[in-house]
This record gives structure tokens, C-alpha cells and sequence, in this order.
């Protein structure tokens, strides 16, 4: 062990070898998509791809702004509440998030043009939808019987020799957490193990703290046209933006004295990504008869240009080899200030399919199918001309196709309306990996009450989720690369949406 001790407080370089960001976790959370809409178009769980006639529904089929026959504004505002529960290893916590936040907004411009077969109508339309919330606050408190995140920053250090260390693996190399092997210059162990010289012993407290925020949006422009009310087809282009903060602080403790010198670390992970991209949009929706119609939506990757501010520091107290003698314990600390990083993300593209058939003047059924092959997803273009050749390997490994059901119903009885929905969002994951069965559904009911002129939507959507979440990766192990002690995290969302409409 290296014997001199002393309070440390530095800034490291951190090269793309050595971060923490812009790996898997950041594609496939950049790609998730949980269309927020009108309160009509939530309370019938998206299934509107076929449907038309609702101004957020232009961003999953653009032919949806050929279907209007006046122009068209609302406004939806949205109450947003997250509930999440944590089991590790027998220990639980629940933790809770409520907002506000403007799910919805748009205006839809139609022109009459001719009638008979031509072209009828000729539509412009604008929306903003959210797209998704990453707001997630949990604490993971408990007792671990298998391994430390010193571990894990031990099998980073391997391979390098210790002048050749960065990020954490330095951070943990220069605060005594790891240290190399006996008569070895770049294989490394932990204190844990007492730098490889003992069999490693547990049972120490951890507790990390996640904080998270953030949401993805889209606007979108499009262009619709109605062809003798039997055809429907659109065009778009949409702009998408992203803010996402990530916050962890990992406490570990050596309450039970098992552990030599070692009385506690924390480390702190803080980063705020910021990013804009685009894509474009085609559909169309056809009506073979009456009461049926049949859409198709087709939206490009998204292609993104994110930045990335970062942060990180590792705290670490030791009482060395007189635990009752204050004058030889030792405080090292190392801080990280702010790092700048820009990279481009291009997100898979999304293919819907719809159906829905009307009953009369008494309601409606609709059913959409989404495919997205979230293993397409590719990071690139590092403002340092990194390639992430590896992140992209891991990413066409571990994720792949997925499928999204959405069932809506509407029963009209005169000027009010009843709706209910059911969705179903597949695992990303390949079959054998461990979030395989990280699904999510929904569930989802709203009224609506309609006049000529002005429309007043209200919903509710229940949406239950479930994820395996790894504190660190543990590459030493003789299955998939994951954390010995994987925490299992349910999360149920609900949201409260009232939409505003008006009709010229």
C-alpha cells in the first residue's frame, strides 16, 4: 500500500476512455418515446395513428392534418406525478415527483380547395408534444454482501499501468480505494481485498441517492392533404430537444469494521445534457369505406447534437492502522470541475400502423402497432473525434426491435364523450439480457364535452414500469456484464390532462 497520506483536491483530465456518460444508457433513454397529446388523444392511449383529426397526432402520422375540415386550436397543460419503489437485497424505499408541465400545443390551418375526387383539402399545421419525462428521484439504502463500487473502479484501472489512469479509475488509485496487485505494475484490486493480499470481505452500508430531471419535446410542421375523402396524405418535419440532468451521490460505509483503514467513501456523479435534433415525417391515412380507416406513419432518426457538462468527486475517510488515534486518519478528496463534452446521437426510426373503425354516430375503436428497433441507435462524431466504437457495440448486443400496442375507444352519447385506453410499450432488451422483461403498460379513461365551436377534454393515464437498475457494471463475473446486486425499481406514473379547444 502506498503509505503517504494527505487531503487531495485536483482536476482531472477525463478522456473518452475513462467516461462514465455517453454510453448505452444515454441512446436508449434519448429514444424512448411516451407521446404526450390532447386530453383526447391520451384518454385513448395514442390510437390515433389511423385516426387523424387530432392536432397531436400529427407527430405519429402527418396525414392526421389532412383530416381536419376548419382550422383548429388547443392547448393541453398537464399534471405530471411519479411514484418509484426500490428493492435491493431486501431493502425497499418509496420515493415521489409531481410537476406541471404544457403537454401539448397546436394549430391546424385548413383550406378549402375543391371537392368530388380532386384534391379536397389542403391543411398546415403546427404541434408541440412532450415526449417524454425523465424525472426520477429514488434512494437505494441497504447492505452489501457481494462486492463495492471500489471494485469496479479496480477492473477499470486494469490494463493501465498507474501513470496511464483517468477519470474514476484515478480518482479511486489516488484516494487509496484501489491499488495494484503484489507484483504486478497493471492489474489492480481494491481495499476491500486489501489491495489483493486477503479474500475480500463485505457487509457495508450503501446508500446512493439518484436525483434526476429533464424531458424531451418535438415540434413539428406539417403539410396534409384530403383526396376526395377516401385519401389522406402529410408531410413533416420535426425538431426535437432534449434536457436531461443525472445525479447520484454513492455512499459506501464500513459499519461492520470488516475492512482494514477503510471507514467510508462517497462519490458524487453530476451531469446536464442538453442537445436539439430533427427529423422527417410521412403518412397516410385511407378510408375504403365509411366507417374504416387505415394509416400508416413513418418518422426518420432523429439526429441529435448533444453537450454534455459534467462533474464528479470521491470523498474518501480513513482510520489506518490505529482506528482509536485521530492524529493518523486521512481525509483525501478529489474534485472534478466542470468538463464540456459534445457528441451526436442518431435515434432509431419509428414505423406506425393503425386501424380504426367507426360504429355509427355511437363511438369508435382504434388500434395502433409501433416498431422501433432501438439497436439502430448509434452515438458518434466525439468533438474530440472519439467514435464510441465499443458504446455501439454493446448497444447492437444488448438492445434491439421492440413494439408498442395502443388500443383507444370513444362512446358519444350528444354533446359528451367517454373514452378509454390500453398501451403497451415492449422491452428494448434482447432476449437473456437482464431488463429482457422491462416493459411498461398503461392504462387510460377521460370525458370530453364537445360543441361546435369549443371542446373541453379532460384525462387520466395510469402507465406501470418496471427496471433492473445496475449501481456499477462487474466485469469480473462469469455472466452478462451487470452489477452483482441488481436493484429492481417499479414506477408508476399517472398524468392529469385538460385540453382546451377552439374551431373557426
Amino acid at each position: 500500500m502506498r503509505r503517504k497520506i494527505l487531503l487531495i483536491t485536483a482536476t482531472v483530465l477525463m478522456l473518452p476512455a475513462w467516461l462514465a456518460g455517453q454510453n448505452m444508457d444515454d441512446a436508449l433513454r434519448y429514444s424512448k418515446l411516451f407521446y404526450q397529446g390532447t386530453a383526447r388523444f391520451n384518454a385513448m392511449s395514442g390510437a390515433f395513428t389511423a385516426l387523424g383529426g387530432d392536432v397531436s397526432a400529427i407527430g405519429l402520422n402527418p396525414a392526421a392534418a389532412g383530416v381536419f375540415r376548419s382550422t383548429e386550436i388547443s392547448i393541453t397543460p398537464t399534471v405530471f406525478f411519479r411514484n418509484l419503489n426500490t428493492d435491493w437485497n431486501g431493502y425497499g424505499s418509496d420515493d415521489s415527483y409531481s410537476g406541471l408541465t404544457l403537454g401539448q400545443a397546436g394549430v391546424v390551418s385548413s383550406f378549402r380547395t375543391g371537392s368530388g375526387k380532386g384534391l379536397t383539402n389542403l391543411n398546415l399545421a403546427y404541434t408541440f408534444n412532450r415526449t417524454n419525462n425523465y424525472y426520477r428521484n429514488a434512494v437505494i439504502d441497504g447492505i452489501s454482501e457481494n462486492g463495492s463500487m471500489a471494485d469496479f473502479w479496480a477492473l477499470q484501472a486494469t490494463g493501465y499501468r498507474t501513470g496511464e489512469l483517468g477519470g474514476t479509475a484515478f480518482m479511486a488509485y489516488d484516494t487509496y480505494l484501489i491499488d495494484t496487485l503484489p507484483n504486478y505494475l497493471d492489474e489492480y484490486a481494491s481495499i476491500f481485498s486489501w489491495y489483493g493480499e486477503d479474500y475480500p470481505e463485505y457487509g457495508q452500508k450503501v446508500k446512493r441517492i439518484i436525483d434526476n430531471s429533464g424531458y424531451s419535446n418535438e415540434h413539428t410542421v406539417a403539410l396534409g392533404a384530403n383526396l376526395g375523402d377516401k385519401v389522406y396524405v402529410g408531410a413533416g418535419f420535426g425538431i426535437t430537444n432534449i434536457s436531461y440532468t443525472g445525479h447520484y451521490s454513492h455512499l459506501e460505509s464500513d459499519e461492520a469494521k470488516k475492512t482494514m483503514d477503510l471507514v467510508n467513501f462517497t462519490y458524487t456523479d453530476h451531469f446536464k445534457a442538453t442537445g436539439s435534433g430533427w427529423n422527417f415525417k410521412v403518412g397516410a391515412i385511407v378510408r375504403p369505406f365509411e366507417s374504416l380507416r387505415i394509416g400508416v406513419g413513418f418518422t426518420t432518426p432523429s439526429i441529435y447534437t448533444i453537450e454534455e457538462v459534467f462533474y464528479n468527486s470521491l470523498s474518501v475517510k480513513l482510520d489506518n492502522d490505529t482506528p482509536a488515534d485521530l492524529s493518523d486518519d486521512a481525509n483525501p478528496v478529489i474534485n472534478n470541475e466542470n468538463t464540456t463534452y459534445r457528441y451526436r446521437l442518431t435515434t432509431p426510426y419509428h414505423l406506425n400502423a393503425g386501424v380504426a373503425y367507426q360504429i355509427g354516430n355511437f363511438g369508435l375503436i382504434s388500434a395502433d402497432y409501433e416498431f422501433v428497433d432501438y439497436g439502430t441507435a448509434r452515438l458518434g462524431k466525439g468533438i474530440d473525434g472519439y467514435n464510441f466504437e465499443t458504446e455501439n457495440e454493446d448497444l447492437a448486443a444488448e438492445v434491439g426491435p421492440a413494439g408498442n400496442l395502443r388500443l383507444g375507444a370513444e362512446v358519444r352519447m350528444g354533446p359528451l364523450y367517454l373514452r378509454g385506453g390500453y398501451s403497451l410499450h415492449g422491452s428494448a432488451f434482447e432476449e437473456g439480457t437482464l431488463n429482457e422483461k422491462a416493459s411498461s403498460d398503461g392504462y387510460s379513461a377521460g370525458l370530453g364535452y364537445r360543441l361546435d365551436n369549443f371542446y373541453l377534454d379532460v384525462a387520466m393515464v395510469w402507465l406501470n414500469s418496471f427496471e433492473a437498475y445496475m449501481m456499477y457494471p462487474d466485469d469480473s463475473r462469469d455472466v452478462p456484464e451487470y452489477t452483482s446486486d441488481p436493484v429492481n425499481l417499479n414506477i408508476k406514473d399517472k398524468y392529469v390532462s385538460v385540453t382546451l379547444g377552439l374551431k373557426f
